[in-house]
């Protein structure tokens, strides 16, 4: 990131702890609910919508920008089969955003010349190809291996792998972390965790909780060896700690860590209602910013009901906010442009 939206962000960032204030800073994007893979553990594609037409997303963009966004993450469904993505991308670095997106890279090589403005791409990537094709569906694991090595010999694309630890493929970490090192690139890792609105019935997906932690302890040993894992040692943690694994939320704080959901960061759904995070999506009143306006929309997020969640952007974001220094600086190394 920019030295100019750094300093923006902590600014932003230090009003909010010293007075409350609240800024969309961070806003998550799910610019479609289509997809082209058939993800065991997703319903979003089954969602009945379209997506908003592009004149329409790109004022979304200006009013986002004019509410002070700095960081943009574009999410779905899939963005890749969304026809204007290259411009959508364009358009919100124009607005001097920088943007991130998730993709499972099925589209990449066909799609990704009209993505050069794009700062960071995160590719799922669930371990080998029977855990991967397991999860995600037939033929998807060539289309993302393919993916990986186009994006990561793109100059100033910062690219991560993001594994979603199952049943299936706990036992295939070392796989992927060998992967980021052979094209020197990062990987993420998080557990099963989106409401039922999003994912579908997890139960013969999600390890127990002592299989979980026994994953999560290997995490922090080969972080702490140097693999190039983006997962901060803050969150992974917080995760080894986490009450129970099959309650994604929980009303109290967990280690002390605050929620910013609503108050520095937000999603955007694919309709355009503003909720303050994904897990919310479904699960509380949203204004839409189509019809009021992002900044009406996101000031009337109503106060959430939770204050620990295992997500793990959310807990990377609100150990951010919270302005822990040893988050902030992995964040930013993990982060750098090639």
């Amino acid at each position: 990131m920019q030295l100019y939206n750094l300093a923006r962000m902590g600014l932003q960032t230090l009003a909010h702890n010293l007075t409350g204030k609240k800024c969309p800073v961070n806003v998550m994007l799910a610019v479609t609910n289509r997809c082209n893979a058939n993800c065991h553990y997703c319903q979003i594609p089954s969602r009945p919508g379209d997506d908003i037409p592009l004149p329409k997303m790109l004022q979304l963009i200006d009013e986002m920008a004019d509410a002070g966004t700095i960081r943009l993450g574009i999410w779905g469904g899939e963005p890749l089969v969304v026809d204007g993505i290259g411009e959508i991308v364009r358009h919100a670095k124009r607005r001097g955003m920088y943007v991130t997106m998730d993709s499972n890279g099925l589209a990449w090589r066909e799609r990704h010349a009209e993505l050069e403005a794009l700062d960071h791409v995160t590719f799922a990537l669930d371990g080998t190809r029977e855990t991967h094709e397991a999860n995600r569906g037939v033929g998807t694991y060539d289309r993302v291996k393919d993916a990986i090595p186009i994006a990561a010999g793109t100059e100033g694309l910062a690219v991560w792998t993001l594994t979603v630890l199952t049943k299936n493929n706990l036992q295939t970490i070392d796989t992927v972390i060998e992967e980021a090192e052979a094209h020197g690139i990062h990987c993420a890792f998080q557990i099963l965790h989106h409401n039922d609105v999003m994912g579908t019935n997890h139960d013969d997906m999600m390890p127990v909780n002592e299989a979980y932690r026994t994953a999560i302890d290997q995490l922090i040993s080969r972080k702490k060896q140097g693999a190039p894992i983006a997962s901060s040692m803050r969150y992974l943690n917080y995760l080894r700690s986490w009450p129970d694994f099959q309650k994604p939320t929980q009303v109290e704080k967990h280690r002390g860590v605050s929620c910013k959901a609503g108050a520095m960061y937000c999603n955007v759904d694919a309709d355009g209602a503003v909720y303050a995070c994904s897990l919310m999506v479904g699960k509380s009143e949203a204004a839409n910013a189509l019809e009021v306006g992002f900044k009406k929309a996101f000031d009337s997020i109503p106060p959430i009901p939770c204050q620990g969640c295992s997500s793990a952007c959310f807990t990377e974001y609100n150990h951010i906010y919270s302005l822990d220094p040893a988050c902030i600086l992995e964040w930013m190394k993990t982060t750098r442009h090639r």
